[in-house]
């Protein structure tokens, strides 16, 4: 059998280059991308193909490089959208430049990396698409909250997009982490302090702020077990089918069922009030 192919996007740091050794120790082949290739090297001595993947280029040259990995091995098998980072501060004091900068990499790159790749996995009727989200998806917290909006977008556009394609046999997988020992937290995140407003100081955005930076280098979450269980996941060697949904990490197993938890009591308070807007004669 030949080795499947892996298309990885934020190869750097973090999950993208772990994710890239894990799938080159099973035998596969690996397109690994970054804006920097150079940041590559060590990924390219291990064995993968490297290429230089701004997630916010124009949907063309997009296409382009997707037909460039496309002709290295002529088949691509896996798409992991794992490019991202971290805007902190509070929603008021984050300019709309920022803001738009979080979407355009997080969300709006992700989706048109996947559009740049699908017509070779549509011809192909095959192929597994990861989008790393986040446990952010669905815990609030302060000093995050756009970081948090854009992986809620990442996590309802997988449920979308896994109903839209599995008829071409394209399977959609959200994986929603907790944290994991990486610098995700730390200089991969970005920090204006340039527009702090002072009214603030003292608040649950600046102590929220402080938390994450005081968990950065404290992070529970192993990166290389963590690849290994999402590998594993992808690739079913789990015995169990590609989930739409796969949440690693205790912490945001956790936090996730807690939430839940907290929707379904909101729910069963409020079930009268919401019931009593239908129609009465529908």
């Amino acid at each position: 059998m030949s080795p499947k192919v892996w298309l990885i996007t934020g190869c750097s740091s973090g999950f993208g280059g772990a994710l890239v050794q894990e799938a080159l120790s099973r035998g596969d082949a690996v397109i690994a991308t970054a804006r920097n290739p150079a940041k590559l090297s060590n990924l390219a001595a291990a064995g993968a193909s490297t290429l230089a993947l701004d997630v916010t280029a124009p949907l063309p040259t997009l296409k382009e490089i997707a037909s460039q990995a496309f002709a290295i091995h002529n088949r691509i098998d896996y798409l992991v959208n794992n490019a991202g980072y971290s805007q902190t501060g509070g929603l008021e004091e984050i300019t709309p430049e920022e803001t738009q900068a979080q979407f355009d990499t997080n969300v709006f790159g992700l989706l048109n990396v996947t559009r740049a790749v699908l017509p070779y996995m549509r011809k192909a009727r095959s192929g597994v698409i990861a989008n790393i989200s986040s446990v952010g998806a669905w815990n609030r917290y302060a000093g995050v909250g756009l970081y948090c909006a854009s992986k809620w977008a990442v996590s309802g556009l997988s449920e979308s997009m896994n109903l839209e394609l599995k008829e071409f046999g394209i399977k959609v997988c959200t994986v929603e982490p907790g944290y994991f020992r990486s610098n995700f937290l730390g200089s991969d995140a970005k920090k204006d302090r340039s527009g702090l407003i002072e009214d603030y100081e003292g608040t649950q955005v600046r102590k929220g702020e402080a938390l994450m930076e005081a968990y950065n280098g404290k992070q529970p979450g192993d990166i290389k077990k963590g690849a290994k269980v999402i590998v594993d996941t992808l690739t079913e060697k789990t015995g169990q089918p590609v989930p739409l949904r796969l949440v690693i990490g205790k912490d945001a197993w956790q936090s996730i069922r807690g939430k839940c938890e907290e929707v379904i009591a909101v729910l069963d308070e409020s079930k009268e009030v919401s019931w009593s807007t239908d129609l009465d004669n529908p």
